[in-house]
């Protein structure tokens, strides 16, 4: 994800050490607000470690589910209209295209008997 503003850009995604940066000086800060939001919550920001502690003590992950899945399905309805070069109408509360068989096969990959969809 790339945040971009009138001092520059901001880059993060997971796997990142530290975000990468068009100034240095916009991570200036970067340690004592890391610092502080752990403090303040208690969480890790490692997703994985996040979700193992979740499961352990019944509290919320970092990442909200709904708003994530929102998101990912706003991701992959993007790039499934980048493969097919077109544009093409997405009902969010079906998660599928409208009438659009040929784009609703890329939403899953074909599965094995006896699993199903």
């Amino acid at each position: 994800m790339r945040f971009e503003g009138p001092e520059g850009w901001v880059a993060v995604a997971d796997g990142y050490k530290t975000p990468e940066v068009s100034n240095p000086a916009l991570l200036e800060n970067y340690d004592k607000v890391i610092k502080d939001y752990q403090a303040r919550t208690g969480r890790s920001l490692d997703h994985m470690r996040n979700l193992i502690e979740c499961v352990r003590s019944r509290r919320p992950t970092v990442a909200n589910p709904e708003v994530m899945y929102r998101t990912m399905t706003t991701v992959h309805a993007a790039n499934i209209c980048m493969w097919l070069k077109r544009d093409m109408k997405f009902d969010p509360v079906k998660a599928e295209f409208v009438n659009d068989p040929e784009a609703n096969r890329l939403r899953s990959r074909a599965m094995r008997e006896p699993w199903i969809y």
